[in-house]
């Protein structure tokens, strides 16, 4: 992929790419694999959690000054770390804080032994390393030396192997980045030089796991039409009272008789009997008069 040509028709928020009217551009020279736009060429720009390979140039009281390929040089500060290093010396680190314009402070930083340190592209990096490591491991193995890479470009190769075998195979991966089955490629190579190297078997997709079936509750059984009714158990509590046969007659409605109102009570002493109707004296009393 050129700088400028179209990488997929959707938006994807990839690092290198641009979006514009929905579609995903590139924008340095890359490589596709899968949903991965892979740099050929770009300028390393440092972020938090990469790792380093620098080496000292000055020394401080309040720390150390490294030179990590970059315009402008990290720091390693005297209170992260309790390694005391010289002037010269490799060092092995990650970035704990990159500003804006370029200053990168350095933590977990460790010495390295002699060795030598090799200047590649920034962008060569990511299939030096491979994925889960897979290429860098298949060079150790091939070459038995030491190798610490750096996502700054520099790379250091040390130990008791084959030190040209491992700079002769950097080259072959570099020429060979845009290529499909590098790590294959790299491991023939090695064997052709002498190496004894195995590639490791690549993940395959693990199948897709059925989706689940939902378990339906079964229906009721209908009451009516072809269905079999439901037969309900029958409640003692509930059972229906059967009446005399002898004071019921077969098919003759009970007629229960009227029953008579109790006439409501009066409070006034006039009424008797709560009839309303005041009671008639026959005489008169003498003494009432």
């Amino acid at each position: 992929m050129i700088p400028g040509e179209i990488i997929w028709e959707q938006e994807m928020r990839v690092p290198n790419t641009v979006v514009v009217d929905g579609k995903t551009y590139a924008t340095v020279l890359g490589m596709v694999r899968e949903d991965r736009f892979i740099p050929l060429e770009l300028v390393y720009r440092p972020k938090p959690g990469d790792n380093l390979v620098g080496v000292v140039t000055d020394v401080r009281h309040s720390g150390y000054s490294v030179d990590i390929n970059l315009p402008h040089g990290g720091f390693i500060s005297s209170k992260f770390t309790r390694v005391s290093f010289k002037q010269g010396d490799l060092i092995f680190g990650r970035i704990k804080f990159a500003d804006e314009v370029g200053n990168v402070d350095i933590t977990d930083a460790k010495r390295l032994p002699a060795g030598k340190l090799v200047d590649v592209p920034a962008s060569k990096v990511p299939r030096i390393i491979g994925k889960k490591s897979s290429m860098l491991n298949v060079v150790r193995d091939g070459t038995g030396c030491s190798i610490f890479v750096g996502n700054n470009g520099y790379i250091w190769i040390g130990g008791k192997g084959n030190l040209q075998l491992a700079l002769k195979t950097l080259d072959f991966i570099i020429e060979n980045a845009h290529k499909h089955g590098l790590t294959d490629k790299v491991a023939e190579y090695l064997n052709e030089q002498g190496g004894n190297v195995t590639v490791p078997p690549r993940e395959e997709a693990a199948p897709a796991a059925p989706a689940p079936t939902e378990e339906r509750a079964p229906e009721p059984a209908e009451v009516s039409g072809l269905g079999a009714p439901v037969e309900e158990t029958p409640d003692p509590a509930k059972e229906p009272i059967t009446e005399d046969p002898a004071q019921v007659s077969e098919g003759e409605p009970v007629v229960e008789p009227p029953r008579a109102e109790a006439p409501e009570e009066s409070d006034n002493p006039l009424m008797k009997g709560g009839s309303g109707i005041p009671e008639k004296k026959d005489k008169i009393d003498v003494d009432e008069m």
